[in-house]
């Protein structure tokens, strides 16, 4: 499925990251890579299995999408520094064609020095280009006549069938000039989002993304 913004055409894709098309860039955010190890180190238990999707989809979206720049919308790592670090660092090392940029989030607390040593390139708060500005959490106040394409809020949207059937999708959410992304990383929660007037909302499934609103 596809939505222009300011004259720019992005896909919105089921691995829950968009793709700029003029200029073959991904865009993703929330990984919230490392959140397993940091919990089992504190004693509770989180599933690796679910945590490895995270690297393993990581790698396949590239393979897929083939981008020149990957954007990362903050919250690429959870906490302090672990051995899962390492599991990114290889994803990184293995596309060096592949520009990676990193708009920090509240969750980016590695020293710098980490980041370089992969060539990762830092936006500490804003990154405009072409009337969209790319931030971690939603602005406050978007600069007149852009867009603001966001992360943090892992937006999510209740669907209702027959009875008291529901399931719960992570999704895109569109609302007053901010586009939210759903968290790319598998150990994130869902905020569910509110059916406001104007707002858009494109569901997320394991095949596809379907235009709910």
């Amino acid at each position: 499925m596809q939505l222009t913004l300011n004259d720019i055409t992005f896909t919105l894709l089921c691995e829950k990251a968009l793709y700029r098309e003029h200029d073959h860039t991904l865009i993703l955010s929330d990984l919230h890579l490392g959140k397993a190890t940091h919990f089992r180190k504190a004693g509770i238990h989180l599933p690796m299995d679910s945590a490895m999707k995270d690297y393993a989809q990581l790698r396949l979206l590239i393979h897929r999408m083939q981008p020149q720049q990957v954007y990362i919308l903050g919250d690429l790592f959870h906490s302090e520094h672990n051995s899962e670090w390492d599991l990114f660092a290889a994803t990184i090392k293995a596309f060096p064609e592949v520009k990676f940029v990193l708009v920090l989030g509240n969750h980016d607390i590695l020293k710098h020095h980490h980041y370089a040593e992969l060539n990762m390139v830092l936006v500490e708060d804003t990154l405009i280009e072409h009337g969209i500005a790319y931030t971690h959490a939603p602005m406050k106040e978007i600069p007149e006549g852009h867009i603001n394409i966001a992360g943090h809020i892992h937006p999510g949207v209740e669907l209702r069938g027959a009875g008291r059937q529901y399931l719960t999708l992570p999704c895109f959410y569109f609302y007053k000039n901010c586009l939210l992304l759903p968290a790319f990383g598998h150990l994130t929660g869902l905020k569910i989002m509110r059916n406001e007037r104007g707002a858009r909302i494109y569901a997320v499934t394991s095949s596809k993304v379907i235009n709910v609103l």
